[in-house]
């Protein structure tokens, strides 16, 4: 290891942030639950969706609300202030923060491919690896520009709301259609083998490699948003002592409550594109401003900070955990492992998120009692940091 360069120890941790990635976990997996068990596009005439009738469509309704487009954007600010964190602790010390940056991205990058090539294609590091290479650059604007191109960014991404359908949307909707045909039949009685095969070969758009391009940098122009986001609250250090900025945090919280939510709600009871892009591009990220602000709060009274600890243990794991979700899910839903793909509805579904997550606050607890950090977080410390760190603790 390089005597000067050393990750974050346990004492330096931030505990609001370790409870919002243990709650942005779960809100991925309840969002990701109706795409493990229906497919990338998931598409009500090809999929039984309802099989308990309204209490399908009432969880639907939650999941859409609650956890779409909300949870993938909170994280990605997480991300980004992790990453202004790690450059301010390197600089402070004289080092050169882009070589550590680089490697760690990279790794980022090489198991965002091999997660979304082998295990499952709703992967997330790729894109936020992709996204972090020029994030860097971003990261040597003042405080004041870190805010202004965030604001940028997300709104250009709900400039979306006021763009047309174009005539062409037939076409796509078709593609889409047939994709999602042959990707429920590959992905519920297929080997491993044609499960990959499928990935490698299969366009989802009928575009090429011009729709990956398309897909990746609509994805990465939204999550650079909120990396900035994120970045610039990392250098105000408001969650450092958030009771000295009560009155903000309050602030933000009624904002992106009685502005986020309907924006969400909006899109349950007019199901067109511009509603669906106000769900997505505004409703979301203020969304999960919410929750990252109810948080900061919570974590400041002796009640909230017990209630919320749990979400600790699996947000310091977080990386871990998100590729044991992916594991555990697709074996259970896809036809290689148990073959519940589109068979259980959406409210069994949900249940089994629950269930599985308290199985992994568990086994989060358990595992930090003997071990420093996860399986995955040691790995990519190894990578970043070009020492083995230390793993197991040691019993007095």
């Amino acid at each position: 290891m390089n005597s000067h360069s050393r990750p974050l120890q346990e004492g330096e941790r931030i505990v609001a942030l370790d409870m919002m990635r243990g709650l942005a976990l779960l809100g991925i997996l309840i969002a990701n639950s109706l795409h493990f068990q229906y497919g990338l596009f998931v598409i009500p005439d090809i999929h039984q969706l309802y099989p308990l009738g309204i209490i399908d469509q009432i969880t639907e309704g939650f999941i859409i609300v609650f956890a779409q487009a909300s949870f993938y954007t909170l994280f990605s600010f997480l991300f980004g202030y992790g990453m202004a964190f790690l450059k301010e602790r390197l600089e402070q010390r004289n080092l050169q923060f882009g070589v550590v940056y680089f490697r760690r991205t990279f790794i980022l990058l090489i198991v965002g491919y091999l997660h979304g090539l082998f295990i499952w294609d709703g992967d997330i590091l790729f894109v936020y690896a992709l996204t972090a290479f020029i994030l860097f650059f971003f990261l040597k604007l003042k405080e004041r520009g870190l805010l202004i191109w965030s604001f940028l960014l997300l709104f250009l991404m709900a400039l979306s709301i006021a763009t047309p359908e174009e005539d062409s949307s037939t076409t796509l909707d078709d593609q889409l259609l047939a994709y999602s045909i042959e990707e429920k039949e590959v992905l519920m009685s297929g080997s491993y083998s044609e499960v990959v095969h499928f990935r490698l070969t299969t366009d989802p758009l009928g575009l090429g490699w011009t729709g990956d391009i398309i897909i990746n940098a609509t994805a990465m122009v939204s999550v650079l948003g909120m990396f900035l986001l994120g970045a610039f609250v990392a250098r105000k250090k408001w969650l450092l002592d958030v009771a000295s900025h009560r009155r903000l945090f309050l602030r933000v919280w009624w904002i992106t409550l009685f502005i986020g939510f309907p924006c969400k709600i909006a899109y349950l009871f007019i199901d067109n594109y511009a509603y669906e892009m106000l769900h997505t591009t505004v409703g979301g990220p203020l969304v999960a401003m919410f929750y990252a602000s109810s948080i900061a709060l919570l974590a400041e009274n002796k009640r909230g900070r017990k209630f919320l600890q749990p979400l600790t243990y699996v947000g310091r794991l977080s990386l871990t955990n998100y590729l044991v979700q992916s594991i555990v899910f697709t074996t259970l839903f896809y036809g290689y492992g148990l073959g519940l793909y589109s068979s259980i509805g959406v409210f069994m579904g949900l249940l089994l998120v629950f269930l599985f997550f308290t199985l992994q606050l568990i086994a989060s607890k358990w595992w930090l009692r003997n071990f420093y950090i996860g399986p995955f977080e040691w790995f990519w410390r190894w990578g970043t940091y070009l020492y083995i760190p230390k793993l197991q603790r040691r019993r007095e």
